[in-house]
């Protein structure tokens, strides 16, 4: 696979990322859907960090079980505002679990380790080139 057709096939991939900024030239990404998915590898980063992002994940389903019952109950259109809100409340939670795994590995060596070798954590090209030419010619 040549180099342009794998940086478009990684613009088109849907999963949520989580980019962390080491230094200009270096920036790291986490896979936030699979941080969300498999909570067993954020508790052993810290157990209250699956705990928080379980316990939001609670929340945005009473939110959404509420949103059905609402339409039976008060008025067909309830369920609107109630689901949005749910699927809000999910996407958010993605994106911060991957947070939460980032800080922690920028606050441990271990933890940045767990995360690399886990396949969680990769290293990403800069977006754009640095703007010294100097640094730019050394960087390579």
């Amino acid at each position: 696979m040549s180099a342009l057709a794998k940086s478009a096939a990684e613009r088109d991939d849907p999963r949520t990322t989580v980019r962390i900024a080491a230094t200009p030239d270096q920036t790291w990404a986490l896979d936030a859907d699979y941080l969300h998915a498999r909570l067993d590898v954020l508790k052993k980063l810290g157990a209250h960090y699956a705990n928080r992002i379980w316990l939001l994940d609670m929340v945005s389903d009473i939110m959404l079980v509420a949103g059905v019952i609402s339409t039976f109950f008060i008025a067909w259109w309830t369920c609107i505002p109630l689901v949005g809100l749910a699927c809000l409340q999910r996407i958010s939670n993605r994106r911060m679990a991957g947070e939460l795994a980032g800080r922690a590995a920028q606050e441990s060596t271990d933890a940045f380790l767990y995360l690399y070798n886990s396949g969680v954590l990769w290293l990403e090209r800069p977006t754009s080139p640095p703007e010294d030419r100097l640094r730019h010619l050394l960087s390579r």
